[in-house]
């Protein structure tokens, strides 16, 4: 059976940390969820429509789990906190994609810069907490990995039957590197990079 120094207990993130980027995350999930349900009705695409309409749900499910997390951490349930401004800022970008014939920037703006950034994030907060005392959120981040890497997937593949010009891979390339560059400003979902302390790093196993 693994042994845990007992300096580790409380992992890489304190309760009050986890707490910050539950909240992070919950806002990056639920503004997606709401943009996305905005763009259904904006999309001509049919086969985009109704692969929206499965993330939609799915995404309200990611949000809704995550919301209930935050009071067995002793916080407010359901609370959604953008990390700063500027991330505030990207979202806003991505989501102002609103005309009929926008549908390839909205699927780069989800499929190559939001979901795979969430993706990564959980996936090293996954790497990084103790398994004694947060199995909850273990739960929790990996079905929000194992379902957002689902739909990027499926996204990724409506996305490339929509390109099928040199013109149209230029829009979606110069797009991607627009939305990176404000998404690098914010320091990402939790701000980290842009303004936040390193978490305390966990020592090895005794």
């Amino acid at each position: 059976m693994a042994l845990y120094d007992r300096r580790t207990l409380e992992g890489v993130y304190s309760v009050r940390q986890s707490v910050i980027y539950i909240q992070n995350y919950r806002y990056a999930e639920e503004r997606m969820m709401r943009m996305m349900a905005g763009w259904i009705a904006l999309t001509p695409e049919l086969a985009v429509k109704l692969e929206m309409a499965k993330q939609v749900y799915e995404d309200a499910l990611h949000t809704d789990a995550l919301g209930k997390r935050l009071p067995e951490l002793r916080a407010q349930p359901q609370v959604s906190k953008a990390p700063n401004d500027a991330f505030v800022t990207f979202m806003n970008a991505l989501e102002g994609k609103e005309e009929w014939e926008d549908t390839i920037e909205r699927l780069v703006g989800i499929y190559r810069v939001l979901k795979p950034h969430l993706i990564s994030h959980y996936s090293s907060h996954l790497s990084a907490m103790n398994p004694v005392y947060e199995p909850p959120t273990l739960r929790i981040l990996g079905r929000l990995v194992e379902e957002e890497k689902a739909h990027v997937e499926r996204g990724s593949v409506l996305l490339n039957e929509l390109l099928d010009s040199k013109e149209k891979h230029l829009r979606a390339a110069n797009w991607q590197s627009h939305l990176e560059g404000l998404l690098g400003a914010s320091g990402g979902v939790t701000g980290f990079e842009a303004d936040e302390p390193a978490p305390r790093r966990k020592v090895g196993r005794s």
